[in-house]
């Protein structure tokens, strides 16, 4: 597997969850992306009863009304938000910013792996840049602790929204050897990821990004999850709650037999578009050496 993706992980974010199991699944997810229909096929792949779908958009999540007997799956930050004060279980899946109570697998692998990654495909870099937003804090804070340990500085500005982001980098650029763009939707627009896409063509500073996805529409590179992996360890947690089973107990985590474990390790993917590497004189061999797939 070339790089130890298992040791840099965070690890699955698990709350208790009280009162009777749920009598019916609920899932809600934006439609028109396709990472999120890809979790919602792999939920109802392995979930052990038919979920109800509500698309964000087509009916505004507050006119929804939940209860407590249901147990709701949410995919992306959009549905997150919309419904994470709703009553009884729930289990996020593709959100940046979840509290440590909520249960469902991590959205994104641990900022070293990102930082690592970057500081393969150019070697000798010392300087990265970054934004992010109030929601991060945690999260740029492991990022300059890991940047520290690698040997590289890590200079970024925490913004409100995306025009701030835009003028952060501005001041941002001229020093710096790199730009990461971490996954943070309230600061992170697509307008602030094309006019970073602009300075790596104009001035050859290579982009990390938070997704595949985005490496497919330019990033030089980034480090993201499976969308169906974590589809499936959703489903794994929903039919253990479904059980009435604690999603916390040791056989959930690494005790149990192979068929009744959650596997944590699993989805963590470094994407590298390749003609952006090629065009930007990246270490494409050491790269793949490290495990990242060039597409």
């Amino acid at each position: 597997m070339g790089l130890r993706t298992w040791a840099l992980l965070p690890s699955l974010a698990i709350a208790a969850t009280a009162g009777a199991a749920p009598t019916e699944v609920v899932l809600v997810k934006r439609v028109g992306v396709m990472a999120y229909e890809e979790v919602a096929e792999a939920f109802r792949e392995g979930c052990r009863v038919p979920a109800r779908v509500i698309n964000v958009g087509d009916q505004p999540a507050a006119d929804v009304r939940f209860g407590a007997s249901q147990l709701v799956i949410t995919v992306g930050q959009e549905a997150f938000d919309a419904v994470h004060t709703a009553p009884g279980h729930l289990i996020a899946t593709l959100a940046f910013h979840v509290p440590d109570r909520v249960l469902g697998p991590p959205a994104a692998p641990a900022p070293e792996l990102i930082l690592q990654l970057l500081a393969t495909a150019r070697p000798g870099l010392k300087i990265i840049g970054a934004v992010y937003g109030p929601r991060s804090r945690e999260t740029w804070k492991a990022a300059r602790e890991a940047a520290a340990r690698l040997g590289i500085e890590l200079r970024g500005d925490e913004v409100a929204d995306g025009p701030a982001a835009v003028r952060a980098l501005r001041g941002l650029v001229d020093g710096v050897q790199a730009l990461w763009l971490p996954g943070d939707l309230d600061v992170v627009t697509p307008q602030v990821f094309q006019f970073a896409l602009m300075l790596q063509i104009e001035r050859g500073i290579p982009v990390a990004a938070a997704t595949r996805q985005q490496v497919h529409s330019g990033a030089l590179l980034a480090v993201d999850f499976n969308p169906r992996d974590a589809g499936h360890s959703a489903a794994y947690l929903a039919n253990r709650i479904l059980d009435g089973r604690s999603p916390s107990s040791p056989d959930a985590r690494s005790g149990g037999p192979k068929e009744d474990r959650l596997d944590l390790l699993s989805g963590a993917r470094m994407t590298v578009n390749g003609t952006v590497a090629r065009r930007l004189g990246a270490d494409l061999a050491a790269l793949e050496r490290l495990g990242a797939r060039v597409e």
